[in-house]
């Protein structure tokens, strides 16, 4: 096992993984070590994702921390995979799981920069907006299910509580005025946004519908930087999540998420906006 100044993102995952077995089964690193006969300083190395992962190893933690033999498997073909850049998964039916790695990527994040062409960004989203889109791509959900999707939808929104974490929102004034729900449903969204701006470590962003064809509608993304780790980019495509960590990928991100903050209105002028429209929901 090697050092690896620059994990991907599957290595990144495996590692916060471990660290979280660990930690369920209320064990120190100096402790597993011990017990493995490894040092402190390679389990720290290992749950930071600042060495590359071995198979051996981590199946050796997995089996110290006897984790059910479907999750072992799932983690070790990570692992397998680790040396790939980027990351696919497909949500299929299972739509947390694919939110689950995005929440855990945003949970130390110390910036998220969210540009949404179609819909108001989800960390912004009020609970009976997301209920009206999730209901509306999958008419067939049961309210359980719906309930429990919501549900996720809601606690994923806690990490804006954290204020080492600055959040921009760049939105379509399209997605401002899409009638994703009755008009008392838009009005209480469009509210929380004007509310949510007040907050120092929220800023909001429209992009008038003047500004006519720009680089936003290739669609939308998220920018996420941290305090020790490489910035990742994820996309979201029907069903189907991509991570993005190659340095390239994340620089063309920059330059068009600068260029749409180009054609976007300050923050002031987009709460006018806001404010303006909601009250066409009176």
């Amino acid at each position: 096992m090697t050092e690896s100044p620059n994990p991907s993102v599957r290595s990144r995952q495996v590692a916060n993984q471990l660290r979280a077995l660990r930690e369920d089964k209320g064990l120190t690193g100096a402790e597993v070590a011990k017990q493995l006969g490894m040092s402190a300083s390679k389990i720290s190395r290992i749950e930071t994702g600042h060495r590359m992962l071995s198979v051996d190893v981590v199946a050796a933690l997995l089996g110290l921390y006897r984790v059910p033999e479907r999750q072992r498997d799932q983690i070790l073909d990570q692992v397998r995979k680790s040396a790939e850049r980027g990351w696919w998964e497909s949500q299929g039916l299972g739509l947390p799981e694919l939110w689950k790695a995005l929440i855990d990527f945003e949970s130390r994040a110390t910036r998220i920069q969210n540009y949404e062409p179609l819909v108001i960004p989800g960390l912004l989203q009020t609970d009976e907006y997301t209920g009206a889109i999730i209901k509306g791509i999958n008419k067939a959900m049961t309210e359980s299910e719906l309930t429990n999707l919501v549900a996720s939808r809601m606690a994923r929104q806690a990490v804006l509580r954290r204020r080492d974490l600055q959040f921009l929102a760049v939105i379509d004034e399209g997605a401002l005025r899409r009638p994703i729900a009755e008009s008392g449903v838009m009005r209480r969204q469009l509210r929380q946004l004007v509310d949510s701006a007040e907050r120092p470590n929220i800023t909001l962003r429209v992009v008038p519908l003047q500004a006519g064809p720009y680089v936003g509608l290739r669609g939308p993304f998220i920018v996420m930087d941290f305090g020790e780790e490489p910035s990742l980019v994820h996309l979201e495509h029907q069903s189907v999540g991509l991570f993005l960590d190659e340095k390239e990928d994340i620089a063309a991100y920059r330059v068009a998420l600068s260029n749409i903050l180009n054609v976007a209105l300050e923050p002031a002028e987009s709460i006018e906006l806001i404010s303006a429209l909601a009250g066409d929901h009176e």
